[in-house]
């Protein structure tokens, strides 16, 4: 598994996309290839490098033979359910378009399926989003973010008629992406760069903690074009170990009712959090405070962010994305004489690293059986190190 960092600080244009991707090291041919899964001989695909900056850029031009002219989202579909695509990179690809459906269905007081898709619902269009999905196919890229977007000002020409940027189509495709002026006059995401990356992409910000492995560099189109990166992660790490991005929220509290601590921590689990602790730590003039921290999937720090407002005291937390390792591990039932306690089972390079039986399990068996606790534990553990081949 790898990781994908979206860099787009000129903002983002389908060939900006495609062109970082492949040159981050994606193979060309192969997705020529890949491509005539859509319609076989229509699509036709070209490459160049343009010097910017210092650096040779990749640009990508899409063309395809299209015999139709304007295409409502049910005869979009129609193309990619047709297509020798695979099943994955079909329903990718109709994400991406049904998104754009259903933004223009907002805005025109229209049922997603009929929308007439107009450029976007090009054959050209259908054969750019899908060259995006096969590229991160290619490359691995289990784990996609992206930076916050500039949103340039002014007015573009479209074939609805001359709208301000961002256009209201971008406007309904980034709802909920962090977005900014850079101060650059002209369009500076486009309607399809927008609907790719809004659909395939939930973490938008700072970059992940990631171990860094390559970059890929893609251009858009002018004398003077905006550019855009990519920054790739190494692969996954050895057997048995995966690292991933892990969002942390934490707040300094000196003066919460600490019966509320537990009500609290109960909520922040319900809404998703992956472990919740709190560390009793010294704050200003001396006052013993608590340290609550919180680490969830990057996508949930908002809402847990929120309930730490409405739950505590707090009025300020901090919050950052780091990295963290994990073993993989399962749990076992294992066999006793005071009956079956479960085990979780940890291991690396597939050896055992770590055995630890079920503390619930083994208090309600030692109640049950008028034991003591420490005799079930011990007595689960050595069953579990025989059973699992790790007593040596």
């Amino acid at each position: 598994m790898r990781t994908a960092y979206f860099d787009c600080y000129q903002g983002a244009t389908e060939s900006m996309l495609l062109g970082a991707l492949l040159d981050a090291g994606a193979d060309l041919e192969r997705l020529r290839d890949d491509l005539q899964d859509l319609v076989p001989g229509a699509v036709h695909l070209s490459v160049s490098k343009v010097q910017e900056r210092g650096l040779a850029v990749s640009r990508i031009a899409i063309k395809a033979k299209d015999d139709a002219i304007r295409r409502e989202m049910r005869e979009v579909a129609a193309v990619i359910l047709k297509s020798r695509l695979s099943k994955s990179v079909q329903e990718r690809t109709l994400r991406v378009f049904h998104r754009l459906a259903v933004a223009w269905g907002r805005l025109q007081d229209k049922a997603p399926e009929t929308v007439v898709m107009n450029e976007a619902g090009s054959l050209a269009a259908i054969a750019t989003v899908t060259a995006f999905v096969l590229l991160l196919d290619q490359l691995g890229l289990a784990q996609l973010s992206c930076s916050a977007l500039p949103m340039g000002s002014g007015t573009v020409k479209t074939p609805e008629g001359l709208m301000p940027v961002p256009t209201p189509v971008v406007v309904e495709l980034l709802a909920g992406v962090p977005v900014y002026d850079n101060g650059e006059a002209g369009e500076q995401v486009t309607t399809l760069a927008a609907a790719m990356l809004s659909t395939l992409i939930k973490d938008f910000g700072r970059m992940p903690a990631m171990r860094l492995a390559s970059q890929g560099w893609g251009a858009g189109t002018g004398k003077q074009p905006a550019l855009c990166r990519v920054l790739l992660s190494q692969e996954a790490t050895a057997e048995g170990e995966t690292r991933e991005s892990i969002g942390v929220v934490e707040t300094n509290i000196d003066d919460a009712n600490p019966q509320f601590y537990e009500y609290v921590i109960e909520r922040l689990f319900n809404a998703g959090a992956v472990d919740v602790f709190l560390t009793p730590i010294i704050m200003k003039r001396g006052r013993p405070g608590i340290k609550l921290t919180a680490l969830v999937t990057p996508e949930k720090q908002e809402a847990i962010t929120d309930i730490i407002f409405a739950e505590t005291p707090s009025i300020g937390v901090r919050t950052y994305i780091t990295e963290r390792r994990v073993l993989d591990r399962e749990i076992l039932s294992v066999k006793t004489d005071f009956g079956p306690i479960r085990v979780k089972v940890a291991r690396q390079m597939g050896s055992v690293t770590n055995l630890m039986p079920e503390f619930k399990d083994c208090v309600s068996a030692a109640k049950k059986q008028g034991v003591p606790l420490k005799v079930v534990w011990q007595t689960t553990l050595a069953q579990a190190l025989q059973q699992t081949g790790a007593a040596g």
